[in-house]
């Protein structure tokens, strides 16, 4: 069993789950989701839980083929987003915990174009969740370059089925699942497509 494995996805489950109550948690408390944070002011509150969450649910999607991820990854990488991963739970779960007592709070006061409030010393403060903006830009990059292998991967099975049916003497249409099982998973899956595109073309 690769137990970094295991725990990058005991990890994505909980921050997938732990994001999925913040947006409620936000505006039960005040705030504004299109207040907007970053360097660049490139998120929302909105789209950074989106942002989140799409990113959650893509390296769920990478590594549920656990063979396929361990090839596509080196341990230090592996190590390097398990690091970010655990970074941006535990904002997230600071963050909620911010926001249960936030929203209990009769002193509170929003500053409604930013993610900042005023503490009970009337010091301005900004949300925890800011500090989620630095976890996913970490993360982002071995989001993409997944993303390119697996495109790679694809155009590469792609490219060998489409070899496979020039050099066949029968036409494509007489092509059957039947010979499935002469292809790799990744060929398989291109044989799929190529048949969906083949019919979208007729």
């Amino acid at each position: 069993m690769i137990e970094s494995i295991t725990r990058i996805n005991a990890l994505l489950v909980d921050i997938k789950t732990l994001n999925g109550s913040l947006s409620i948690k936000l505006q039960k408390a005040g705030f504004n989701i299109a207040a907007t944070l970053g360097h660049e002011d490139e998120y929302t509150l909105s789209n950074l839980l989106s942002s989140i969450d799409t990113l959650a649910v893509h390296f769920l999607t990478i590594t549920a083929n656990r063979n396929q991820f361990i090839q596509r990854t080196s341990f230090a990488e592996r190590s390097d987003i398990e690091l970010h991963l655990k970074d941006l739970h535990q904002c997230l779960r600071a963050a909620r915990n911010e926001l249960d007592g936030l929203e209990k709070s009769s002193l509170l006061q929003i500053d409604e174009l930013t993610p900042y409030y005023l503490d009970e010393n009337s010091e301005r403060r900004p949300l925890v969740l800011c500090q989620a903006v630095e976890f996913v830009d970490r993360l982002k990059p071995y989001s993409r370059m997944l993303e390119l292998v697996i495109a790679q991967e694809r155009i590469h099975a792609l490219s060998s089925v489409l070899e496979i049916l020039l050099h066949r003497e029968s036409a494509p249409s007489s092509l059957s699942y039947e010979d499935d099982h002469e292809l790799t998973e990744e060929q398989s899956n291109a044989l799929e497509l190529s048949h969906y595109l083949i019919k979208q073309a007729l």
